[in-house]
């Protein structure tokens, strides 16, 4: 079954490139995106701590890998099968991905119009996954199918045709006829010619 060109622009060109842009900041900006993140927990000039430094490389991994996942694999496939585990996965990220914005409170899931760059990137866009995904496992979109399956008819044999029974011949019987035994004189009888009476 094909997929609608609606879910491939979106799952193999849009949240790709999405998710390479945050790959980018928390690899190359990551003090940028502590700063959009929550700027009153952000280091402040002394720099990042080591370990956050390894976190948020290995966040930006996760995110390349992320986005290689939907631009590449699920392009080289139409199986049905594949996408849907694949965004499964991805769907159960987009939970987990919002549950982790919980400690900067309830409004952050709602308060749009004092969202940064980095939370409309970590919520408006999560949304828009979210519903994207829930739309493809609902099947909008894709062509409905037919209600009832026609049923394949079975060939019919061709009847035999049988020749018309003709009725069988009647039984001959093949006893022996009584026959007068002959005798010599009944033989010469037979033989001699009637004379004409005077």
């Amino acid at each position: 079954m094909a997929i609608p060109w609606v879910y491939r622009a979106f799952f193999l060109y849009i949240e790709p490139f999405a998710t390479l842009v945050g790959a980018f900041y928390a690899w190359f900006q990551p003090s940028y995106y502590l700063q959009l993140t929550d700027a009153s927990s952000a280091p402040g000039i002394l720099g990042l701590p080591l370990a956050t430094q390894i976190a948020l490389r290995q966040l930006g991994n996760l995110y390349m890998c992320f986005a290689f996942n939907e631009a590449v694999v699920l392009r080289v496939t139409d199986d049905l099968r594949v996408w849907r585990f694949l965004l499964l996965g991805l769907l159960i990220a987009d939970f987990g991905h919002l549950f982790s914005c919980y400690p900067l409170g309830l409004r952050i899931y709602y308060d749009v119009m004092n969202w940064n760059a980095i939370d409309a990137g970590n919520i408006g866009f999560v949304y828009c996954g979210l519903l994207t995904r829930i739309s493809f496992f609902s099947g909008l979109g894709f062509a409905k199918p037919a209600l009832a399956k026609p049923k394949h008819s079975k060939a019919k044999k061709p009847k035999a045709i049988k020749a018309p029974s003709t009725p069988a011949p009647a039984a001959v019987d093949e006893s022996p006829i009584d026959t007068p035994t002959e005798t010599p004189r009944t033989r010469k009888r037979r033989s001699k010619p009637k004379q004409p009476a005077t």
